[in-house]
């Protein structure tokens, strides 16, 4: 008789022992595989997420860069290898680079099918399948080129084939890389060959995919991957929708975890729909709440980083069941009290237009207005604000007189110069060193505009930032992509502290 395999992959750093004030906290992915029903017609695994296991400087690396990543992936490999009969339904669950892994296991199978490990030592299985791993799916050699002594397992697939039935990721974070910015780490630790193979498009092998994704996470270096292009089979399907909360709000891993549960609630559905079995005792302890508590994740060592704005669907009724998750609007219409308002949004038509205030202290300033493709918008400012005691209007700290506070200015001029020629070197284009302008074709102080529209992330660690352009005194702007506005004064990241004041910013739609 056919049986459900079940993988599930944690997040970084997460085991099922977690903890948060001595109260039990743990991921989606450790509540999802308790509530698997685990007998002779299905079989479950879980792994602990990269950086939860070995010595302190394992557990660093494995946190902070991914390192074991590999590990986890031919692990759960191993796993499929030694349980697999043809005709067993497979499903992949992870949570962060847990999600990560089980994408990159499901590629991994399609690419190079189960390998039957039967008759040979330990040694020999795990030499074999390190050799389909580094040819046949890092460097996509031919199986004519890799398999000689292998033999491989039947599946139910015309071609005898072994598909994957389902995988169910939440929040995949691609960050396997260092970011561009980090220059000492990106240097010594930043290997590309690390994540060029992985690819973000779902094989056509895989049947059914669902991806849950926090509309609230900013950290920089958490920016998501979503699943882009490739066929579907006649029978497959594909859903990606967002939920309201940051990372682990979607993922799991508070205490607090009204909105956590409703992104497993739907996970579950969607998996019990396709065949997981799921003990309905144990699933109706969950406790979803739109109106959860939302955690904030810049804190501890992560305020001392770069943010960055998601590419989310724009916040309408229309979106809903497509895009966007039900608790997202229905957040948005009756927000918590004590966390409103939620995603407030205004998509102009034409000839309307709207005001909103920029700060000169904060590193994104929201304006609630989400801008169409292809349209195009007049963008006007007035005011002033202040570098320190530098006062300046939205064109930014150019007027042809000196201050002595602008002595700063002259240093970080200096120091974006270096960094365009590094740029140039070595080709990392997301460098953004902590002294120089955020946007070195700007003045200081310059206003400046970025569209929430940026492209999936490559998964080399490096934030990719949306359409970026110079506000200034004023401008027509034409998106290319359709996204959130965001504004901010142009200065150097970390140095946003001693800045006051705010600029008026009009936006008309043509």
């Amino acid at each position: 008789m056919p049986r459900n395999l079940v993988v599930c992959s944690d997040g970084t750093w997460c085991t099922p022992e977690q903890e948060m004030g001595a109260l039990p906290c743990p991921t989606n992915v450790v509540k999802l595989h308790n509530l698997c029903v685990a007998d002779d017609r299905q079989l479950t695994y879980y792994h602990p997420g990269v950086g939860a296991e070995g010595t302190l400087l394992e557990r660093v690396l494995g946190g902070g860069i991914g390192v074991g990543l590999t590990r986890n992936i031919l692990s759960a490999y191993r796993w499929l290898c030694d349980h697999y009969h043809s005709g067993d339904l497979i499903y992949l669950f992870g949570f962060s680079r847990g999600a990560y892994t089980v994408r990159s296991l499901g590629g991994f199978v399609a690419r190079c099918g189960l390998l039957d490990l039967s008759g040979k030592s330990d040694r020999q299985a795990w030499n074999a399948i390190q050799r389909a791993y580094d040819r046949g799916y890092r460097k996509r050699e031919a199986a004519s080129k890799w398999s000689a002594g292998c033999s491989f397992l039947r599946g139910d697939l015309p071609d005898g084939g072994v598909g994957i039935h389902l995988i169910g990721v939440w929040d995949t974070v691609g960050s396997l890389g260092v970011p561009d910015d980090l220059v000492l780490l990106d240097q010594l630790l930043d290997d590309p060959r690390n994540y060029r193979f992985h690819d973000t498009e779902l094989s056509a092998l895989v049947r059914h995919g669902r991806h849950a994704l926090a509309m609230d996470e900013q950290r920089a270096s958490f920016a998501p991957t979503l699943w882009t292009g490739g066929q579907r089979p006649a029978d497959g399907s594909l859903l990606q929708l967002w939920f309201a909360g940051t990372h682990s709000d979607v993922g799991g891993g508070y205490a607090e975890c009204g909105l956590s549960d409703g992104a497993l609630q739907w996970m579950i559905d969607e998996a019990t729909a396709l065949g997981l079995r799921i003990n309905p005792l144990l699933a109706s302890q969950l406790a979803p709440d739109p109106r959860g508590l939302l955690h904030d994740s810049t804190t501890g060592v992560w305020k001392h980083l770069r943010t960055l704005p998601r590419a989310t669907p724009c916040v309408a009724a229309g979106s809903v069941g497509s895009e966007l998750a039900p608790q997202v609007w229905e957040r948005h219409q009756v927000p918590p009290l004590t966390q409103a308002p939620y995603w407030p949004t205004r998509v102009l038509a034409a000839g309307d237009s709207a005001s909103v205030a920029v700060y000169a202290r904060q590193h994104w300033n929201t304006t609630g207005l989400h801008l169409a493709a292809g349209v195009s918008y007049d963008l006007s400012a007035s005011g002033e604000w202040l570098d320190s005691n530098i006062a300046c209007g939205p064109a930014g700290a150019r007027d042809g007189k000196f201050k002595i506070g602008e002595v700063a200015y002259l240093f970080g001029n200096a120091l974006g110069e270096a960094e365009e020629i590094y740029k140039r070197v070595t080709g990392k284009q997301g460098t953004d060193w902590w002294g120089s302008r955020r946007c070195e074709d700007a003045p200081w102080f310059a206003l400046i505009g970025m569209i929430a529209n940026q492209p999936n992330i490559d998964a080399s660690g490096t934030p990719i930032e949306g359409e970026t352009f110079v506000i200034g005194k004023g401008r027509r702007l034409t998106p290319k992509r359709s996204g959130y506005l965001y504004c901010y004064a142009n200065d150097a990241w970390k140095f946003y502290a001693n800045n006051r004041g705010h600029v008026t910013l009009s936006v008309s739609r043509r």
